[in-house]
């Protein structure tokens, strides 16, 4: 990634914020219509709910969250995680995200500092309203640190650039999500 491209730098952030304390997490990016996502990752990106619980279905076990890297500067927690499947430790995805706390209150807001409970989760069970807002599709050759967090090697890999807002436009999060190498075919999914 030529990371002093401003262009690439906003497509990847909130993972190129993390450069100078993550390590390197795309090697290379590009960004591709919706209809150019090969299968399954159309049916798993673009749409405009929450990574959480899509994963949930497709995976058919609950997530749990990784924490890789966690900063808080101001009312903003930044983090680089993974989710992985409750019942075999699969990597399901790498996310790198902006978290605005303001946006939390309570045992959420707890819940969301602490670092334990999947965001989407979190959303869902503290009946927090939300708009998903997926504003592009890569194509990504994953990194040192991305290739660790979900396993593989090579690329490439699909994701998205989504943005969380309330109902009335207040930005809750701003996330990069990535996911692993999967198959159509692949019988371990339903």
């Amino acid at each position: 990634m030529n990371t002093a491209d401003p262009t690439i730098r906003d497509m990847l952030y909130p993972l190129s914020a993390f450069e100078a304390i993550g390590g390197r997490g795309v090697a290379s990016a590009a960004f591709l219509e919706a209809e150019e996502l090969p299968d399954p990752y159309r049916a798993l990106l673009a749409h405009d709910r929450d990574m959480t619980g899509t994963l949930e279905t497709y995976f058919g076990q609950p997530m749990d969250l990784r924490v890789h890297v966690r900063k808080i500067e101001g009312d903003a927690l930044f983090r680089q995680v993974t989710l992985v499947g409750a019942n075999d430790g699969r990597p399901a995805e790498f996310g790198a995200i902006r978290i605005a706390l303001s946006c939390f209150d309570g045992e959420a807001r707890s819940l969301v500092i602490d670092g334990r409970v999947p965001l989407g989760r979190i959303l869902r069970e503290h009946r927090v309203a939300y708009v998903s807002n997926p504003s592009a599709y890569l194509e990504v050759t994953p990194g040192q640190a991305l290739s660790e967090a979900l396993q593989v090697s090579g690329g490439p890999l699909y994701g998205r650039k989504n943005e969380l807002t309330t109902p009335d436009g207040q930005i809750i999060a701003q996330i990069i999500e990535i996911l692993p190498r999967l198959s159509a075919n692949d019988p371990t999914h339903p």
